[in-house]
């Protein structure tokens, strides 16, 4: 027969139990991996997406809805994403990647300017150079921040995401609204870093046009075909997923960087007076915000928009998913 005590502790260990049930459920959610689906992630051939099974589908669709590969453009357009904090978590890293990034490329930018004309096969140099270091300074930036905001770092990217319906409006506002912040940061401190005057900045390789030599419609051609063939590559190699079965998402960053940067190496040395594409207009916006001159700049936003459009207006006459 059991006594009162022994009924005490038999009624308390099922309290015990739950107790410590509760304690490892508290660190196994601590301990799981922050990062969102979001159908617009470089690198990650929408392998990271919701699909109407997942039990959490219509909770985080109905705030952003580009966590799906599938989304209306009513859905697009709508503004409640703007209330999302996570969302404006993801744009303040956009912003501070594209500040680090600028930081760097600016830097050699700045450097190969002189190098054209100090050596006897003219740009060849500076573009080789600059298009090898874009192609690990891409690869690593898009490793570092594809987790959390989809390594984008790069209003150009972000647009073409955005006509392709792979990323909702109020990212792309607040994408690109943080890269240019970012860029325009970069610029200033590297200005103030290398304490150099804005004379340093005015013939950066990719974003210097001389209007003496080049014409508008000229630039504007370079710029948009050169931004077509990227991003036809980009989302070829890092968006599509059918490469899942090909190679996977972990390999496609390291072609998308080699895609800028062969496509900076070969605008470079393609037409006098033309330092090449610019292929990231916030790039140009933080660097000529340092050197005060802003000489077709226009045409840095107007050739990739055009080219965004363009890979939109495809990617809708020849969807990637079946109806």
């Amino acid at each position: 027969m059991s006594t009162a005590p022994d009924l005490e502790k038999h009624a308390t260990a099922p309290d015990t139990h739950d107790d410590a049930r509760g304690a490892e459920t508290r660190k196994r959610r601590r301990n799981q991996v922050s990062s969102r689906p979001f159908a617009g992630r470089i690198g990650g051939n929408q392998e990271f997406t919701l699909t109407p099974s997942d039990a959490s589908f219509t909770s985080i669709t109905h705030t952003v809805p580009d966590a799906s590969s599938s989304f209306t453009w009513r859905e697009s357009v709508r503004l409640t994403a703007f209330a999302d904090v996570d969302l404006w978590k993801e744009s303040v890293l956009e912003g501070v990647g594209t500040c680090l990034q600028l930081y760097l490329a600016g830097m050699y930018a700045v450097g190969l300017g002189p190098a054209a004309a100090a050596t006897s096969l003219g740009p060849l140099v500076p573009a080789v150079v600059g298009g090898v270091s874009n192609w690990f300074l891409i690869t690593l930036f898009i490793y570092a921040g594809g987790p959390v905001s989809g390594g984008h770092f790069n209003p150009f990217i972000t647009m073409s995401t955005f006509f392709a319906r792979l990323a909702i409006l109020p990212r792309t506002v607040l994408y690109v609204a943080f890269q240019c912040a970012g860029a325009v940061v970069a610029g200033r401190v590297l200005r103030a870093s290398l304490g150099r005057g804005s004379d340093a900045f005015k013939q950066v390789p990719g974003c210097y046009i001389d209007t003496a030599l080049v014409t508008p419609g000229e630039a504007y051609a370079l710029e948009t075909m050169t931004s077509f063939a990227l991003i036809f590559i980009a989302f070829g190699v890092g968006l599509d997923p059918r490469q899942r079965q090909v190679f996977g998402p972990a390999l496609s960053p390291i072609l998308v960087g080699a895609a800028l940067g062969l496509c900076s190496y070969s605008s470079g040395i393609a037409r006098e007076g033309y330092s090449g594409a610019s292929l990231n207009p916030a790039r140009c916006l933080g660097l000529m915000a340092a050197g005060e001159r802003f000489d077709y700049h226009y045409i840095h936003w107007l050739g990739p928009l055009t080219a965004a459009m363009l890979n939109g207006l495809m990617y809708w006459v020849i969807p990637i998913y079946k109806d």
